[in-house]
């Protein structure tokens, strides 16, 4: 009667001390998104943000002893200006 010996494959403590123990680095690449709604979306941003920034430089006149700034926060004098409405706290 024979009895077989498993053999399996053994690494010196050499062999084992020089291979890494975790796992390198995995790098991750963000997924390019396109379609109807996200051009919708880019435009409207772009456009949104152009309005944001050139709307302080817009002048519109309202007459005298008034500023002539189409959009303005008067936070000294309490006030709103919106093109040709002025908005003072108690409207709101």
């Amino acid at each position: 009667m024979s009895e077989a010996v498993s053999v399996e494959d053994v690494q010196s403590r050499q062999e084992q001390r020089s291979s890494p123990l975790y796992k390198g680095r995995v790098e991750v690449y963000a997924k390019a998104v396109k379609g109807r709604f996200r051009t919708i979306k880019w435009a409207s941003l772009a456009t949104l943000l152009a309005i944001y920034y050139l709307a302080p430089w817009i002048r519109f006149d309202r007459g005298a002893g008034a500023p002539d700034q189409a959009i303005l926060a008067d936070m000294a004098g309490r006030r709103l200006y919106f093109f040709w409405i002025e908005i003072w706290p108690q409207e709101v």
